[in-house]
């Protein structure tokens, strides 16, 4: 009897850490990137860019961070693996059924940095269980306030996926360590906490606005 209970404790304990084991791993692998653009004078070409939401008590010329409104950019995001829940034919992602609207199309945020500059964040998450690791995404912008044309700009990212096999929470975030734009690489600032925005500064010609 003694021995039936010891086996039934030890069956006990071995489900119990297997479950936590299980919990414990993460959902979703998060990519989180900024876009600074810049003239060849230095000057902030993202600065003054139309919101559709900012931060409260502040003038949308002054804000801290805002939704960029949507009439003045289409962002298309292309995987670089088959993804159940990523289409490259539309640059979407698939909404739950009955939900409006019924695709997710990327957004961009404006963030304002601590020296006034602003910039160009995008933010989103592929569950694990649905896609393998998508470790090269193509950014195509389209934003005739920041490039002053209506071309689409591709930028080609490269993205590490850290192996963690255990994490607090259900993020584990993708690290970005280069970016190619128009035959020139960029190696993107990295963020001191892991779940903020890598950054390149994006060097453009003078624009006219």
């Amino acid at each position: 009897m003694r021995t039936l209970k010891i086996l039934g404790l030890l069956a006990f304990m071995i489900m119990n850490f297997s479950s936590c084991r299980y919990t414990d791993e993460p959902k979703f692998i998060v990519y989180n990137l900024g876009f600074s653009f810049q003239d060849a004078s230095g000057n902030d070409l993202v600065k003054g860019i139309g919101l559709e939401e900012w931060s409260a008590g502040m003038s949308m010329e002054n804000a801290l961070w805002g939704s960029v409104d949507p009439d003045l950019y289409v962002l298309d995001i292309i995987v670089s693996e088959p993804c159940d829940n990523w289409d490259n034919e539309i640059y979407n992602s698939p909404a739950r059924p009955g939900f409006t609207p019924t695709v997710h199309r990327p957004k961009l945020v404006m963030e304002r940095r601590y020296n006034g500059d602003c910039y160009l964040t995008n933010n989103f998450g592929f569950p694990v269980g649905a896609c393998p690791e998508e470790k090269i995404l193509t950014y195509k912008l389209k934003s005739p306030y920041v490039f002053g044309d209506d071309a689409i700009h591709e930028f080609v990212t490269y993205w590490d996926i850290p192996k963690i096999k255990k994490t607090p929470g259900t993020e584990n975030y993708a690290k970005c360590y280069r970016i190619e734009f128009e035959g020139n690489e960029i190696i993107p600032q990295s963020p001191k906490d892991k779940s903020k925005n890598y950054v390149a500064t994006i060097m453009l010609d003078s624009l006219p606005k």
